[in-house]
């Protein structure tokens, strides 16, 4: 299986595109999107960046950032797969997601009540505290106590994440691999090979 993970592209319909082209030319099998599709709104915009998305034919599950508009979760419901509290299989791949908001454990409990079973991906916008994902400018750990705690408990093969641009890498927490791809809008993104090993390669395109 080969996910084209990406996050925070900020309504950038360009880079949309490009990543549309790259997903269907490229062997891709879902496009997964941690969040901050716009730039503060309108929920419009969030629906026109999905839905370049699903031009490349693949189905796209997404969350919701800390800049969406609230109700964008709502708005979308009907493009893609809006995956906050949710969640869901696809070809095989059991994925839960939570979009920015206090707490992430709840929604993504009630994730794992939809499945009935633990999910393999764990898709949010905030990354989990204490890895290398969630630094900031400052060098402070500034990412979700309660979703690191989450993937300790229930140990995801895969979590991916957003939110912090500056902190673009790869980690592991207590056996799960944390990716967080880069600012889409800046040209990042990642290839992940979901197989009996979990490999994630950083990748960027140009404008």
């Amino acid at each position: 299986m080969k996910l084209l993970a990406c996050s925070d592209i900020h309504g950038h319909l360009e880079a949309a595109e490009i990543l549309a082209s790259k997903a269907s030319e490229e062997g891709f099998n879902i496009i997964l999107v941690a969040g901050d599709l716009t730039h503060f709104g309108p929920a419009e915009l969030g629906r026109k960046v999905v839905e370049t998305l699903l031009k490349s034919g693949l189905p796209v599950l997404h969350v919701p950032g800390n800049i969406d508009p609230p109700g964008l979760h709502e708005a979308l419901k009907d493009v893609g797969v809006s995956l906050h509290g949710r969640g869901v299989e696809v070809e095989g791949l059991k994925i839960v997601g939570a979009g920015y908001e206090d707490g992430v454990s709840q929604p993504l409990r009630r994730g794992i009540a939809e499945l009935g079973k633990p999910p393999d991906i764990v898709l949010t916008h905030v990354p989990p505290y204490g890895s290398k994902v969630d630094v900031a400018w400052s060098g402070e750990h500034v990412g979700s106590v309660e979703l690191a705690d989450f993937l300790r408990e229930f140990k995801p093969r895969l979590s991916i994440c957003g939110h912090i641009h500056e902190a673009r890498g790869v980690d592991q927490l207590n056996g799960t691999l944390i990716c967080n791809p880069g600012p889409a809008f800046k040209g990042f993104y990642a290839e992940v090979l979901f197989e009996e090993r979990v490999e994630v390669s950083l990748e960027k395109f140009e404008f």
